[in-house]
């Protein structure tokens, strides 16, 4: 058996301590979306509130294929994010000029340490290309 180090020694017992801690939590689970719809014609900006559970402090949303990183839960069963307006934050979307979001209905869902939730629809309307 090899000696090990003093301080390094806690390090073997590191994935038992990892797996106690994320025992008993569970993916996240989008209930609803408030509100499912909305209508930017005259350049509202739109909050949206995702009623739920096993949202973590710091949640990715997923609105169609731009990622919002590090949005709050703002109580135990809810979470808040503001639609976003155009591509920017799409991963990998490399040197394209940003170009606003067109209207139709995105996948909505939400990503925690735990895993990913399921998928609701939001439906954006008003926006020009």
């Amino acid at each position: 058996m090899s000696a090990r180090h003093p301080r390094t020694a806690w390090l073997a017992l590191l994935p038992l301590v990892v797996a106690c801690h994320q025992r008993g939590r569970a993916v996240p689970v989008i209930e609803s979306l408030t509100p499912g719809a909305a209508d930017v014609t005259r350049g509202a900006i739109i909050d949206v509130t995702v009623a739920g559970r096993g949202f973590d402090s710091l949640n990715t949303v997923h609105f169609g294929r731009v990622l919002l990183r590090q949005v709050p839960r703002t109580s135990a069963t809810s979470l808040r994010f503001t639609v976003p307006r155009d591509d920017e934050q799409i991963p990998d979307r490399g040197a394209a000029p940003v170009t606003p979001l067109a209207s139709g209905t995105y996948p909505v869902s939400v990503t925690t340490r735990q895993g990913t939730s399921n998928t609701l629809a939001f439906t954006l309307s008003g926006m020009v290309r």
